[in-house]
């Protein structure tokens, strides 16, 4: 039924457009994963709405190039129609009669608490838990997981749907990669490190340099930098519980770059759309990143082993054999693309702490082929369907 849906999504969008006379573009692209079919993806873009100013309307929009335009057309076919939109209202439960059906929704705002009757049903379309550290700390392993995303994903659709019986799945798994933290408590999200182009296993890697490597505690690589599709999968290879120290040896992890990968192109970016954050804008040349304390500057190879406290004889080995590898356009240890490979050579040296990002949850309330959320035992709860984030 998935599959079978996907192809009717053009000739959605076409109505959809038609509010504001938007223009679409349709583009082939391979899936980002090699599971049969996946050379026959498709995507719907919107390109353009006519008179639209993104950054007028939606100045708080920062990532997705065109993620505003799509914005922009559902609010349009919204604003034509006889919907209500109830801002700063929480959802808070759900109601259900003595038959399980469910019955009402009680909201909340800063006035007052409702319930509001359910006609056919309730849809559960919130998010996941990206911005809720509790339920992380529930269903993953490794902490801290920085966020990316809507600070507003805090998981109350799963409790809601939990509540009234529904069984869950998929809640270890999320999609993420790995970046800075910033040292102002107060800045809500991580910073994701420069992207690079995707790319697919068995397909032709990218041959666009990578500046930096990523080190453990103990000064050593530990990983493939540039894994397939990294925004989903880099943070994978951070999730190891060492027993006999019992700590996370890669939570942090150290990104480390030399004069010239410093001098390559900001290491990192802010992508969030929220109107509330503080916003942040990385460095070209990656200096004010160092003058904040987020990057740190070493002019020798001792002084950056001090600096990250680690053996220099241990640092010294891991960066001779990384540009051997380098010279020899093969990483011997992990199977980093070769056309990624930087070597790190040229002092001054630059480190900083990495953590695991996550980009987007992919568990919450198990459901079938029609959406209808079920329960432990596989039954449907009646009048709740769900749709999951991804």
């Amino acid at each position: 039924m998935f599959a079978r849906e996907l192809t009717t999504l053009e000739a959605y969008f076409c109505g959809l457009a038609a509010v504001n006379r938007a223009k679409l573009v349709m583009r082939d692209r391979e899936s980002n994963y090699p599971l049969p079919g996946y050379r026959t993806f498709g995507f719907v873009e919107v390109e353009s709405v006519p008179d639209f100013d993104p950054v007028r309307e939606y100045p708080h929009a920062q990532a997705l190039r065109n993620g505003p335009n799509v914005f922009k057309v559902v609010q349009d076919n919204v604003n034509r129609r006889p919907i209500e939109v109830r801002l700063g209202t929480t959802a808070s439960r759900l109601v259900t009669n003595t038959g399980g059906e469910i019955a009402e929704l009680v909201t909340r705002d800063s006035m007052r608490k409702r319930a509001i009757k359910a006609r056919r049903g309730v849809v559960l379309a919130c998010g996941g838990f990206e911005a809720d550290h509790g339920m992380q700390r529930q269903y993953w392993q490794f902490n801290p997981v920085l966020s990316a995303v809507s600070r507003g994903n805090t998981g109350d659709g799963i409790r809601k749907a939990v509540a009234v019986g529904a069984d869950l799945w998929h809640m270890w798994h999320f999609h993420g990669s790995y970046g800075f933290r910033h040292l102002d408590p107060t800045y809500p999200v991580g910073l994701r490190m420069k992207r690079l182009p995707d790319w697919t296993p068995g397909s032709t890697p990218p041959d666009v340099k990578m500046s930096w490597i990523l080190l453990s505690t103990a000064g050593r690589r530990f990983m493939n930098e540039c894994p397939p599709y990294v925004q989903d999968t880099g943070h994978q290879a951070l999730d190891v519980f060492d027993p006999v120290t019992q700590t996370f040896p890669y939570v942090p992890a150290y990104a480390l770059v030399d004069e010239e990968g410093r001098r390559m192109y900001p290491l990192a970016k802010m992508l969030y759309n929220d109107r509330a954050a503080k916003r942040y804008d990385w460095s070209n040349d990656n200096l004010k990143e160092v003058e904040l304390g987020i990057l740190q500057k070493a002019d020798s190879l001792a002084e950056l082993a001090v600096k990250m406290k680690m053996d220099e004889a241990v640092l010294r080995t891991t960066l001779e054999r990384w540009n051997a590898q380098c010279a020899d356009g093969r990483d011997g240890d992990f199977d980093r693309p070769a056309g990624t490979m930087t070597p790190i050579t040229t002092p001054p040296f630059y480190f900083g702490e990495v953590w695991p990002i996550v980009s987007n949850t992919q568990g919450g309330p198990v459901h079938d082929a029609r959406q209808r959320v079920l329960n432990p035992f596989g039954e449907p709860i009646p009048r709740l369907s769900g749709i999951q984030e991804n």
